[in-house]
């Protein structure tokens, strides 16, 4: 989880986390969930073997890193899907077909999820299998970027 900072120094630290890891001969997508929601829920939905759910855009992502910025404007139904994934990447049993999907996800936002969960508007079981690793970013100053 990547908190804090602009949008470029989140994407640059989930970058520097990628880089750094087994999966860095992986595929690293960047998924703005302020602006693609729709995509990421199509890409979710294939991932967790949803029905109906067909092909979807972040497939080459598959053994790589998803990185979700503004993760505090997930949708209600991007977060389940969210869920789901995750309790697959930890290993529960698919509900359906078996689609490759990303080794490692992470979640960046400009204010703290934590608020988020406060206000009802992000999933707290979300929140916590999320909360693992936290970087905390300093915001800069307005005008300042």
């Amino acid at each position: 989880m990547v908190v804090g900072g602009t949008a470029t120094r989140r994407n640059e630290v989930a970058r520097s986390f990628h880089r750094e890891s087994p999966l860095r001969n992986g595929a690293f997508f960047v998924v703005d969930a302020a602006t693609d929601d729709d995509r990421l829920r199509q890409a979710l939905a294939a991932w967790t073997g949803a029905p109906g759910s067909g092909e979807h855009p972040f497939a080459g992502a598959a053994h790589g890193t998803l990185f979700i910025d503004n993760g505090d404007r997930l949708s209600a139904e991007s977060q389940r899907l969210l869920l789901a994934l995750g309790r697959r990447l930890l290993g529960e049993p698919a509900q359906a077909r078996e689609v490759p999907c990303p080794g490692r996800i992470i979640i960046g936002s400009a204010r703290p999820l934590s608020r988020a969960v406060a206000e009802g508007t992000f999933l707290e079981t979300l929140y916590d299998a999320l909360d693992k690793v936290r970087v905390e970013l300093e915001v800069p100053p307005p005008g300042e970027h």
